[in-house]
């Protein structure tokens, strides 16, 4: 099934419209962008591979800020501590991704925590000051690419700010199967690599409120799960409907083909 990414005059208008069922006739896991394949390259040409094992916390202090790291597989979340002993899950890393401690606030405890096992390449800028055209090159696309994150960042707080607990649950299993799910017609299967409690950080919930609403979107028939670590989307234009700024979702993490 056929998935494109949208271009950003898409994605602008796509922000402040609201998708509808009939406008929706493809979707699927987000492929890397086009010029994705060179900054692989360039980073498995100038780039130390590493590992996480699921559930490995990265910390990364300031001193650090100039490395910058790709995620070539699994997921990612930024983490930090909140007000009590609860954690503030700030951002959902996937493949493609990349990252720098520059980018981020100095929080207490802040870091990346592996929700799967993940392999990642880091590097610093400075390998490149050899090849200047290749260094220009990298600037571009890690522009283009923390562009992407930092909205992927605004949409995750507009969420939180204006939508009900049940809509931004909603739309946080949109954009996970969007991103990582098996899609069949209009059916999406993927996994749930967060945990409730995670899930419930992520979303500044309750775990016993995300429990109930997740029971609402079943009784719905929006959503089935399988244990614990599997979701099924039963159809994405129903799901859809549970989120009112459901264009923005489509737009960043997995444009359906004749979106308006």
């Amino acid at each position: 099934m056929k998935t494109q990414r949208a271009k950003p005059s898409e994605s602008a208008v796509a922000v402040t419209g609201t998708a509808t069922a009939s406008s929706m006739t493809s979707y699927g896991p987000t492929a890397l962008p086009v010029s994705g394949g060179v900054m692989e390259e360039i980073f498995a040409t100038h780039g130390v591979a590493m590992r996480a094992r699921r559930r490995q916390r990265l910390v990364m202090g300031a001193k650090r800020s100039d490395v910058i790291y790709l995620l070539k597989s699994g997921l990612l979340v930024l983490s930090a501590n909140g007000s009590g002993d609860r954690r503030q899950l700030l951002t959902i890393l996937y493949p493609g991704d990349v990252f720098s401690m520059a980018l981020v606030p100095p929080l207490d405890g802040i870091g990346l925590v592996a929700m799967t096992d993940c392999e990642l390449s880091r590097m610093r800028p400075s390998a490149l000051d050899d090849s200047p055209k290749e260094l220009r090159e990298f600037d571009a696309l890690l522009g283009e690419r923390t562009a992407e994150l930092h909205a992927r960042s605004i949409l995750h707080i507009a969420r939180l700010a204006s939508l009900s607990s049940e809509s931004r649950v909603a739309a946080f299993i949109l954009e996970l199967a969007l991103r990582t799910g098996q899609v069949v017609n209009d059916t999406v299967t993927c996994d749930l690599p967060l945990s409730r409690s995670d899930i419930a950080d992520y979303l500044s919930l309750n775990a016993d409120t995300l429990s109930r609403i997740m029971t609402r979107l079943k009784s719905r028939g929006a959503v089935a799960t399988v244990g614990r670590s599997r979701a099924i989307v039963k159809s994405v234009k129903r799901l859809s409907k549970e989120v009112p700024i459901c264009a923005a979702t489509l737009a960043l993490h997995g444009r359906a083909e004749g979106a308006g």
